[in-house]
């Protein structure tokens, strides 16, 4: 039997929804094949005991109350651990932003000689910082919005104006690395831009101002390795002028397209996109890559979730059942199975 540690929670403000993920993942683990422990992470990133007993139906439930300072509850993790057989144990980081998919719980797992499912460090710290991966889709040449950015210390009116001159009116600016639209903004005009690039700067270092891309923003599920698979797209369908945190979390206005209905002479080129976005940045294990399918009927990469949504509603699980026609606990083997691989081939 396989030991399976679920590591939920975590200091990002994408918390509760991890906690949604990680239920919907214990609820779904096949028992008979994996012994299943939950890990809370609280929002200081003190580390919970080990615990199996939870409500099925509350995500709530797999809050704990942590005594520990920080350092003891994380010692106290690792001799828990080590007395498992490490071959036969893998971890599940369901913990969405910051913290989970920048490339710091991986690199801790890697520090300590844990195996886990999902990307490694390098790809989830490119992947998270946008700034990073746009560079990195440019240099391979993948279809991107034109844009610039800057730090805190280079935000002035020549920035604002390079901006409106170099790309044009509207822009999209965004915080580098932040995730669930936190802090992003559509802007038409220089006074509306200086705010907005303040206002992302709250959430990182770097501010990110690209072009508007006029069309529809679609979702694919890649899973795998060397020669990974890729699923159809699904898309939300909103009013919104751009798909900002309201409208993806709370407007009633916003529907699904799953799948999303691209032309069949579309489809096999938007999957081959995808791919090589996911290739570019070294990701392994599976990612959602967000593309845009512009109104020139050309595609556009947007960003790649290193680490998306496990919740019954997100699209990636459920691309993913709809790829390999299984259920979600199926899933999570296969995303098992591929991370006990890579790790005997590492």
């Amino acid at each position: 039997m396989i030991n399976v540690y679920v590591l939920c929670g975590g200091p990002s403000s994408e918390h509760d929804i991890a906690l949604r993920s990680a239920l919907n993942i214990s609820n779904n683990l096949n028992k008979d094949r994996y012994k299943l422990s939950l890990v809370y992470i609280d929002k200081e990133g003190k580390f919970s005991s080990p615990f199996s007993s939870y409500d099925p139906y509350d995500e709530f439930s797999l809050v704990k109350d942590i005594k520990e300072e920080k350092a003891q509850s994380i010692a106290n993790f690792l001799a828990k651990i080590n007395k498992e057989d490490l071959n036969k144990t893998i971890i599940i980081p369901a913990i969405h932003g910051t913290y989970g998919e920048d490339g710091t719980i991986q690199a801790f797992l890697d520090t300590v000689g844990l195996n886990y499912i999902g990307n490694g460090l390098l790809s989830s710290a490119i992947c998270m910082d946008k700034v990073t991966s746009n560079d990195i889709f440019e240099k391979n040449k993948l279809s991107q919005a034109k844009y610039l950015y800057t730090g805190k210390e280079g935000l002035d009116e020549k920035f604002v104006d390079a901006c409106i001159e170099k790309i044009g009116l509207p822009l999209i600016v965004k915080p580098s690395a932040n995730g669930s639209s936190v802090g992003v903004s559509k802007v038409t005009s220089k006074k509306e831009l200086m705010d907005a690039c303040k206002l992302a700067l709250k959430y990182d270092k770097k501010v990110l101002v690209e072009e508007l891309i006029v069309g529809q923003e679609i979702e694919f599920a890649v899973v795998g390795q060397r020669n990974p698979d890729v699923s159809k797209p699904a898309a939300y369908i909103s009013d919104h002028s751009f798909l900002d945190y309201d409208a993806k979390y709370f407007s009633s206005s916003t529907k699904e397209a799953f799948p999303y209905d691209l032309p069949n002479d579309k489809l096999e080129k938007a999957q081959n996109f995808a791919k090589a976005c996911y290739m570019a940045c070294g990701c392994e294990g599976f990612a959602r890559v967000d593309i845009f399918y512009g109104e020139d009927e050309k595609l556009y990469i947007n960003e790649i979730n290193t680490f998306p949504g496990f919740t019954p509603t997100s699209f990636f699980a459920r691309l993913c059942m709809d790829m390999y026609k299984i259920s979600f606990g199926e899933v999570l083997d296969v995303l098992i199975n591929n991370a006990l691989e890579r790790s005997n081939n590492d």
